[in-house]
């Protein structure tokens, strides 16, 4: 299987992923202030002088994807919440290197913040993967069977993630 994702390079005339998808950037430079948004199924970065370019829009970047994370994550919580008849105390997105997601014993759950540069089904088995632990703590097979039971092709999204996984970071 070939990535679907491709890592951004943070330069002109490239993509930036976003839910699973690799949107065109444009960058529009000497501009009074630095922004960027999703234009037209494109990203269109405005950019005021600087030395380093690609600095800058991996800021800006990180920030429009934290804001967008912030309503897809916590709405994706709330229906599998529902679903499972479990509730989460808090969401809490972080810039992880090594997982995906996480929960503590608190019920606080921990979503990396690039997982919203995978496609919504992904994002979807990753927040299932962990509020199934508010049910079942370990890795057994009952476990499995619950996320199972939710979505039956969740090995596809485990594929998904290990062939895309790197180019998401």
């Amino acid at each position: 299987m070939t990535p679907q994702v491709i890592k951004p390079s943070f330069k002109e005339d490239t993509t930036l992923p976003y839910l699973g998808k690799n949107y065109p950037l444009t960058v529009n430079r000497n501009q009074a202030r630095n922004t960027i948004e999703m234009v037209d199924g494109k990203f269109v970065a405005r950019l005021k002088p600087v030395k380093n370019s690609s600095n800058t829009l991996r800021k800006l970047f990180e920030n429009w994807i934290r804001e967008k994370a912030q309503d897809v994550f916590k709405d994706k919580v709330k229906n599998y919440s529902k679903k499972l008849g479990a509730s989460v105390e808090r969401i809490v997105i972080k810039n992880h290197r090594n997982r995906w997601g996480s929960l503590t014993g608190k019920g606080i759950i921990n979503l990396n913040l690039n997982l919203i540069k995978a496609p919504e089904d992904v994002i979807d088995y990753i927040i299932l993967h962990e509020l199934c632990h508010l049910k079942i703590k370990e890795h057994s097979h009952h476990y499995w069977d619950l996320v199972y039971n939710f979505m039956p092709n969740y090995h596809d999204k485990i594929d998904w993630l290990k062939v895309n996984g790197d180019n998401l970071l």
